[in-house]
């Protein structure tokens, strides 16, 4: 389950894109995925749609009611799995979910006490990627073209 953030209370400036642009984007994202590919993901718009800042144990409370029988596992990458104690009401979010964090190609492990584990993918993060549109780069290796596409159209992160 794909859940773009709503308005994280964290993040100490204001997105770029709106919680309705990152739902667009993640659609276009998942729409270039195979098929096979895109009947395992599910994309939700529900922390988009909250009012407010958007804490993932709220997320799970919201969840749990429609998958009663079934246990969560909230998947972070390292940079997030660092100030996990810093989230809202961390304690609790520990006793409603497992915890996995995706580490990139040679990050080193970051002491969470989360199990980790490394993937062989790209070694590029979203801020990267607003990085590398707002100096006027070219993050195609990183993104798809329908995305890179979405985000030229509506200016986002400074592109032209």
């Amino acid at each position: 389950m794909v859940v773009p953030a709503g308005n994280p209370y964290m993040r100490s400036e204001k997105p770029e894109a709106s919680g309705f642009d990152r739902i667009e984007m993640c659609t276009l994202a998942l729409d270039d995925l195979s098929d096979a590919l895109q009947e395992k993901v599910v994309l939700t718009d529900l922390e988009v749609r909250r009012e407010g800042p958007t804490y993932a144990i709220d997320t799970i409370a919201q969840l749990k009611p429609f998958f009663p029988k079934d246990s969560f596992t909230l998947i972070l990458g390292s940079d997030a799995a660092t100030h996990f104690d810093q989230w809202h009401r961390a304690d609790a979010l520990r006793k409603l979910v497992d915890v996995l964090v995706v580490r990139r190609p040679g990050e080193t492990a970051t002491k969470s006490g989360f199990p980790e584990v490394e993937i062989d993918a790209l070694d590029i993060s979203a801020t990267k990627v607003r990085e590398i549109i707002e100096s006027g780069g070219d993050p195609k290796e990183f993104i798809t073209d329908s995305v890179l596409e979405y985000i030229k159209e509506r200016g986002l992160y400074g592109s032209k």
